[in-house]
């Protein structure tokens, strides 16, 4: 046996080696249980039911945009994707401004009311959000709103508040509280420190919260099946039309799920350094 086999051999046998190697052969399995239902996905849209059934993972015989244009003309997705952004929008932005004063309050504040006010925030992740569906359909008849998509906008920021709160919360403690002295020192208001020193320098974890209540916002289907009207229905609301009441073509509802998933990837893929740099500083300085 050569020196150089002996060596190997050595090394495969290795405990932080051999951890390697599990390690990234556990990467590996799991980003392929991630990518072939993506990948069946993506060529079932270009597809028919025959060529879906008898050739699953076969690329298309051609790339057009049949299907697509099936889907947009059966359940109106165009119009839908525009609704759930702009629900999507007014809800991120209600939630940072309600989230963003409470999170410095439990941050910075420090009064006997502090720890009750994170507690009752971290409560909410006790409540599950089907135990309030009969409650918010009633308020929402109330105030005049049931199936108007305004309604989505002010009961998703109420769901996405604990994450928030606890998130933002856990970046401003990473914050040195001499940035904010030293700003009281030349006479900046609270408010101001707020606006002008804390928002910018929390702007990572501002961006993870935004990412994960986008994902939470744009892909929840019960409060929006209930609350919103047809004619005002989400995408993935829309999406349930695509499946036909007998027969379902699997490609064009492959065609309106991968419309659906596209914004979800993209605004992940552009702000993943963001959202991972949010969620490891809060989790080891704070």
């Amino acid at each position: 046996m050569s020196i150089n086999t002996q060596r190997l051999r050595e090394r495969l046998y290795d405990g932080k080696t051999a951890f390697t190697i599990t390690g990234y052969t556990l990467s590996i399995l799991y980003a392929l249980i991630i990518i072939i239902p993506l990948y069946y996905v993506f060529i079932s849209a270009f597809k028919d039911n025959q060529q879906i059934f008898g050739a699953p993972l076969a690329l298309p015989a051609k790339f057009d945009f049949e299907n697509f244009i099936k889907a947009e003309n059966v359940a109106s997705l165009s119009r839908s994707m525009a609704i759930s952004f702009g629900v999507t929008a007014g809800a991120e932005i209600v939630t940072i401004l309600l989230a963003f004063p409470a999170a410095y309050a439990i941050a910075r504040i420090r009064t006997p009311l502090t720890v009750l006010g994170e507690s009752y925030f971290s409560a909410g992740f006790l409540i599950p959000a089907f135990a309030m569906l009969v409650p918010i359909v009633v308020l929402m008849a109330q105030l005049g709103l049931l199936y108007n998509p305004l309604s989505l906008v002010l009961f998703y920021p109420a769901v996405a508040m604990t994450v928030s709160v606890m998130v933002l919360a856990s970046y401003l403690r990473t914050v040195p509280i001499e940035i904010e002295e030293s700003a009281e020192i030349d006479g900046a208001s609270r408010l101001q420190i707020l606006r002008h020193i804390l928002f910018p320098l929390a702007r990572p974890g501002i961006v993870t919260v935004v990412i994960i209540n986008f994902l939470t916002f744009w892909n929840e289907y019960l409060f929006a099946l209930v609350l919103v009207s047809q004619q005002n229905r989400t995408v993935q609301v829309a999406l349930s039309i695509l499946k036909g009441e007998r027969l379902i073509d699997y490609g064009i509802l492959s065609a309106g799920v991968l419309l659906s998933i596209l914004p979800v990837f993209i605004v992940f893929l552009v702000f993943q350094e963001q959202v991972i740099e949010g969620l490891y500083s809060g989790s080891v300085k704070g």
